[in-house]
């Protein structure tokens, strides 16, 4: 599969070594993150260390880890598709929109998500944890 990884994948799998952490970490898979969510991410490392009950520097290894499996794109390659992307999630959630403009700039199958307000939108699909494992079965 190619997807795009909403920062709510990223930060789950940082807190807890799951099914969603070793899926991210699969080389049968593309992940694709717009430079945006980096950023997004590393603002909540101070939580991510009190959840996940590691210390700073092992939450930066394994976000590192993580990293080296993701595509991060650059904001400059998802610019044409930002207007698009601002209009179909104007009534949702306008921290999507990197996440929504990088699928309509990518050749995908679609956003792993498990915000279910970023279903609402119909221009591309957005697959939950627990739809993507179903898919792999």
């Amino acid at each position: 599969m190619r997807l795009v990884v909403d920062t709510n994948i990223i930060l789950g799998a940082l807190i807890k070594n799951s099914t969603t952490r070793s899926i991210l970490q699969s080389p049968n898979h593309s992940f694709y993150v717009p430079e945006y969510a980096l950023d997004e991410v590393r603002k909540y490392f101070s939580l991510i260390v009190s959840k996940s009950g590691l210390n700073g520097n092992e939450v930066k290894l394994l976000f590192d880890l993580l990293l080296s499996n993701l595509h991060v794109v650059p904001s400059e390659k998802i610019l044409t598709k930002l207007g698009q992307a601002e209009r179909a999630l104007k009534r949702i959630d306008k921290k999507d929109v990197p996440f929504l403009a990088l699928a309509l700039s990518i050749d995908c199958d679609g956003i792993w998500s498990n915000d279910e307000d970023l279903k609402e939108q119909k221009l591309v699909k957005v697959w939950t944890t627990i739809e993507i494992l179903a898919a792999l079965q």
